[in-house]
This record gives structure tokens, C-alpha cells and sequence, in this order.
């Protein structure tokens, strides 16, 4: 199965040129012009290897689109510009991004780049665990929907798999509780944020050991939650 690849940049010319290109070398490419909840819908179906976005589209539309990605997607992500701005090369990489390869660049650098991190992903992913979110104690499959929780599989609705789904893929990222409202019960604007804590609180219960001692998903005081990226370096008693 050839690898899919998407190329988000309004530059006609340069758009055609580079899925043509990838084509030739036998990978599937497909390329965007603009950024948006459409395309952000597209990439969720098709899934794709590996996402190039040119930074300069209009609006900050491909920093927003990291951002959106990040919320549900692992595969690598890179950015291509002509930009020298040090500050946007950085928020590139703070929104998510793997890479930030500066134009203009010959074909074969980019090539190369790409198939180094399409390598580098499959290591860190093996082709049965690539779907999972892993952590020590914690098992979330995202294409089955399941949870095993301290070699238990526990019982989740649609929102509290979707709200662990958001926190999980986001370690150590604030959240806060207006934002994960919007995100899991965008489909009602008018209702009560406070049904976020009731979920945090049941997640809490399904999922850790202690809930009143919790070791994933963090309150953080005046601000939201955060699922605790150092979970990976808390073993010691885990399986206890």
C-alpha cells in the first residue's frame, strides 16, 4: 500500500509541482489550497502518512490547521516557507509540527526529509500499535473505541472516551474547561460547562487506581485540566 501524503499550500504552481513529484517516487499525494474545518474533516477520513503545509497561507490558517490536527493526529507534520522569521518557525514547532524546512529547497531535501520521518514514525509505531495511545497503566484505542485501564477494560460513553481521547493525545497541554466543552459538545453552544467536571470526575473513577490521588488527568487550579505528561516516568507501583 503506498504511503498517502497531503501538500496544503496556495501556490498553484508550486502545489501541482510537488504532488506530481511525490506521485512519480510512488507515494499518494494529494494537494489543498486553503486550510479550514473542511480540509480538517478530509485529513481526520483519509488519514493520511505524513501532512506538508506551507506556512505563509493567509490568516495563519496553517498554524491553526497544526493545531487542529494535533487534537486527533500523530503522523508527522511539516512546514515549508520562505519565511526567516525566527518567532514563526517557532510557533511552528510549538503548534506540532516535526519539521520546519526553509524554501527555497531543492526536491531531493525534501524528499529525503520526508522519508526520514515516515521511517522514524513507523519505528516509533509499529503497524499493530499505531492507533493506540499508550501509557503506563493506561491502553486507549481510538479506532475500537476501547479502554483497558490497569489490565482492566472499563466502560466509557461516546463523550468521556472523546474527552480522554483530547487530554491523552495532549500531555501536559491546559485545558481549559470552557475549551474541552467546545470541543466535545460543540453540538450544544448553550448548555452547562459544568458537565465537563462531572465527566473529569467520572473518567477519574473508571480510569485511575485512586481517584482522589489521581495520576493522569490533573486539575489545575483557576485554569482547567491537563492529562500528566510525566505519567511515562511514574512506573513504580503501576501494576501493583
Amino acid at each position: 500500500m503506498r504511503e498517502k501524503i497531503i501538500i496544503v499550500d496556495d501556490d498553484t504552481e508550486t502545489r501541482k509541482l510537488m504532488v506530481q513529484s511525490l506521485l512519480e517516487h510512488g507515494y499518494e499525494a494529494v494537494g489543498y489550497a486553503h486550510s479550514g474545518q473542511a480540509l480538517v474533516g478530509f485529513i481526520h477520513s483519509y488519514d493520511p502518512d505524513l501532512i506538508i503545509l506551507e506556512l505563509s497561507m493567509p490568516g495563519a490558517d496553517a498554524l491553526n490547521l497544526c493545531t487542529e490536527l494535533r487534537k486527533f493526529s500523530d503522523k508527522p507534520v511539516l512546514f515549508t516557507s520562505h519565511h526567516t522569521d525566527d518567532y514563526l518557525r517557532i510557533e511552528a514547532l510549538n503548534r506540532g509540527a516535526d519539521e520546519f524546512i526553509a524554501k527555497p529547497s531543492c526536491f531531493e531535501v525534501l524528499l529525503a526529509r520526508i522519508r526520514a520521518h515516515l521511517r522514524r514514525y513507523k519505528r516509533a509505531f509499529p503497524v499493530n500499535q499505531r492507533h493506540l495511545i499508550l501509557y503506563p497503566g493506561l491502553q486507549i484505542d481510538p479506532t475500537t473505541h476501547s479502554v483497558i485501564a490497569y489490565g482492566k477494560e472499563v466502560s466509557l460513553s461516546s463523550k468521556e472516551f472523546r474527552l480522554l481521547v483530547v487530554l491523552a493525545k495532549n500531555p501536559n497541554r491546559v485545558f481549559p474547561t470552557e475549551t474541552l466543552y467546545d470541543l466535545i459538545w460543540n453540538d450544544m453552544k448553550h448548555g452547562d460547562i459544568r458537565t465537563v467536571m462531572v465527566h473529569i470526575y467520572n473518567l477519574r473513577q473508571k480510569i485511575e487506581k485512586t481517584p482522589r490521588e489521581p495520576l493522569y488527568i490533573h486539575t489545575v487550579r483557576g485554569a482547567g485540566y491537563k492529562f500528566n505528561g510525566s505519567v511515562s516516568l511514574m512506573t513504580e507501583s503501576l501494576d501493583a
